[in-house]
């Protein structure tokens, strides 16, 4: 009973959390900040290309590393490392699985 109980907070609390993570993201697309945003890089992505075409008529050197806005960030860890590495065993292993089932099926129908 007692453990149910404590379960029973936990719960509430992660649903409380997801609740205000929800409002906070509600709100930012209502009020208009995220559309803004989207804009932003419209923005910036419209005079990149200004740039590039400029670039082109004056026979500069052109490399797309200065075209682009954001450099790529390497956000994998090993946790993540370890979680898609898990993932492919586990497909390839369904994978196989499901290649000898339809085989064998297949036996029965041809």
């Amino acid at each position: 009973m007692k453990n149910s109980y404590k379960a029973w907070v936990i719960f509430r609390r992660v649903l409380f959390c997801l609740f205000i993570l929800f409002l906070l993201n509600y709100y930012s697309v209502q009020s208009g900040y995220y559309e803004s945003e989207l804009s932003k890089k419209a923005i910036l992505t419209e005079e990149k290309k200004k740039e590039f075409e400029e670039d082109v008529k004056n026979n500069e050197f052109i490399d797309i590393k200065d075209y682009l806005e954001t450099p790529y960030i390497d956000t994998s860890s090993p946790i993540s490392d370890l979680g898609y590495n898990s993932s492919q065993i586990v497909n390839d292993f369904i994978t196989d699985k499901a290649i000898k089932l339809f085989s064998f099926l297949g036996k029965f129908f041809s």
